[in-house]
């Protein structure tokens, strides 16, 4: 119901009050009431400043008392006030939606514009300043500018030694959406010899995703006047005054004016005109991370299978600082992958090792990137086969994410032969919930081990492991994974954040268990959501001892001395051009 049907004793004294305040001061003309095409109860009102006559409309919204009435010119565009939501827009008075309180009324608003308008215009031909009551925030500010220019932390320290008098050119890239364009520095070229590329930008966006524009950075005086865009030759007039070699081939001109940045298109158009673009200023320097994560920079990473659950994993450990990865995955992006999976239609038709790749650059520019378009145990060479197991046991992490048991025994055994903690991820059927485990060497049972120990542990309890699911990254075979996105994030996350602490805590670890069944709804061992059941699989049993004192054993030994010795001989004379001596 409309609020002054509901509440007629406040739609009552609503029209007291400004009955009142009109009989009281001599700035108020109350010209009456009436409904907007909206059914809005609306007061025409004139307000009188410094001998001025504002005509303004307050104007009660549909949910008031909860939410503040408001102030605006009335059948007029122009701009009154500093104050004010543009021109033509309602006034910003000392209450609005962020400190509104239902017992403020239309005529207290009333009475604050009155104050905001005498204060900015104290008498006529005089003007002044009224303090705002609050801060825009960046976005707010920025949000009606089409054209922005993107102040980096990098570029800044780079623009502000641009000597006076001097020119120094470049190259902007530009992404465009439809709401506009933001533009930032790829390159700059202060000398022939001397060239700075910009470390923010990745290179996928900047060969891909965006246009390239050439710039030429000036420095301005800082007391003098920005030159006028009207004109596009009066514009670069002005500004070869200051600068004459300015070139004229450029699309767009930073001037550096003290520690500020103006900036201007002023590529060819019909109207002749200038454009300024909008700065959005750098970032005060600030650590959005713990101190742990600095060491993920040298850490590197293998996921094999960039489905849906690696691709999550992968971007959410670029974020977190990760600085090197090898991604595994033969298959195709298709447009039904697009319900689960961190990538999107921009790389429909790609495959989806290399265009996680491209997702994780676009996180983390620096990051270094392995992509192999490669099935493990699928059909292809034993060498190259054996080549990628050895790039993965290089890695210091390994990570399971294709819930393939074929290609979870190959994982294991490379990470068992090269002594490196490995972790697996799995999204049970019907987005009950899912399984993370960690291994690591010395530590934990190696990972055939562990999966044996937590396949028993299930059906102790009288609950078999799921097993409806052998690979949900093929269409080849096995049953299509039932599951939103919101499922396979929850598991995805929780293994990111597992894999976060492997790579930082190499001695210790805040995860007590190895392994965690984590329930999304009930079903299968799940009673009750967000049940978690962790599995302790123990320690490593003791290693055994080699019989060094069978005959067999020693006379193996030999052999292989010899086969090695032999090899060494073969390598040394090679390095040297002549011909290996006989045996």
């Amino acid at each position: 119901m409309i609020w002054f049907f509901q509440n007629i004793d406040r739609s009552r004294r609503e029209r007291e009050a400004i009955d009142d305040l009109a009989s009281r001061v001599d700035w108020l003309t109350l010209l009456g009431w009436r409904f907007d095409d909206r059914m809005r109860l609306v007061v025409d009102a004139d307000i009188t400043v410094a001998g001025t006559l504002r005509p303004v409309t307050l104007r009660y919204p549909e949910h008031f008392p909860d939410i503040p009435a408001l102030v605006l010119p009335r059948g007029t565009d122009e701009q009154w006030s500093a104050h004010q939501y543009g021109a033509g827009g309602e006034l910003c008075l000392e209450w609005g939606p962020d400190n509104w309180q239902p017992s403020i009324m239309g005529a207290n608003m009333l009475e604050s514009a009155y104050r905001l308008l005498a204060g900015e215009t104290p008498a006529p031909d005089q003007t002044s300043r009224v303090p705002s009551r609050h801060k825009t925030t960046l976005g707010q500010q920025v949000r009606g500018d089409q054209f922005r220019f993107l102040a980096t932390r990098n570029f800044n320290a780079i623009v502000q030694a641009l000597p006076e008098n001097a020119l120094w050119t470049g190259t902007l890239v530009g992404t465009y959406r439809r709401a506009g364009i933001v533009f930032g520095v790829k390159s700059v070229q202060r000398s022939d010899n001397d060239t700075w590329t910009a470390p923010d930008y990745p290179a996928d966006l900047l060969w891909e995703d965006g246009t390239h524009y050439s710039c030429a950075f000036v420095r301005w005086a800082k007391d003098s006047a920005a030159p006028p865009t009207e004109n596009r030759t009066v514009f670069l007039e002005v500004v070869k005054a200051h600068h004459p070699h300015v070139l004229h081939d450029v699309s767009c001109l930073v001037l550096a004016r003290g520690g500020k940045l103006n900036v201007y298109t002023i590529l060819n158009g019909d109207d002749e005109k200038c454009r300024t673009v909008t700065v959005i200023p750098a970032e005060e320097t600030a650590s959005r991370l713990d101190v742990d994560h600095v060491s993920l920079a040298s850490r590197s990473v293998a996921i094999i299978g960039c489905g849906s659950v690696g691709s999550k994993i992968g971007t959410m450990l670029a974020r977190a600082g990760v600085g090197s990865f090898l991604l595994i995955d033969d298959d195709l992006m298709l447009p039904d992958n697009l319900v689960r999976n961190a990538l999107d239609w921009r790389d429909v038709g790609y495959h989806k090792a290399a265009a996680l790749g491209r997702l994780i650059r676009l996180a983390s520019p620096s990051a270094n990137i392995d992509a192999r378009e490669y099935r493990l145990g699928g059909q292809t060479s034993s060498g190259y086969t054996e080549t990628i197991l050895q790039l993965i046991g290089k890695c210091d992490l390994i990570i399971d994410a294709t819930a393939d048991p074929h290609v979870f025994n190959y994982l294991a055994a490379a990470a068992t032969r090269s002594e490196k903690p490995m972790m697996w991820a799995q999204v049970f059927g019907g987005g009950i919930g899912g399984l993370i485990a960690r291994h690591r060497p010395q530590k934990e049972p190696v990972p055939a081990a562990m999966r044996l120990q937590i396949e028993q542990w299930c059906n102790q309890r009288g609950q078999p492991i799921e097993r409806d699911v052998t690979d949900y990254a093929s269409r080849e075979s096995g049953t299509p994974l039932v599951a939103d996105d919101a499922d396979v994030s929850v598991i995805a996350s929780h293994a990111a954040r597992f894999a976060i602490d492997t790579l930082i805590h190499s001695e210790t670890s805040t995860y007590p268990f190895a392994v965690y069944l984590i329930g999304m709804r009930e079903g299968w061992i799940f009673t009750q959501p967000f049940e978690v059941w962790p599995v302790d699989v123990g320690t490593p049993p003791p290693a055994e001892a080699p019989r060094v004192d069978d005959a067999g054993t020693a006379q193996e030994v030999v052999r292989l001395a010899e086969l090695f010795s032999k090899k060494k001989n073969e390598t040394a004379a090679a390095s040297l051009g002549s011909e290996p001596p006989a045996a």
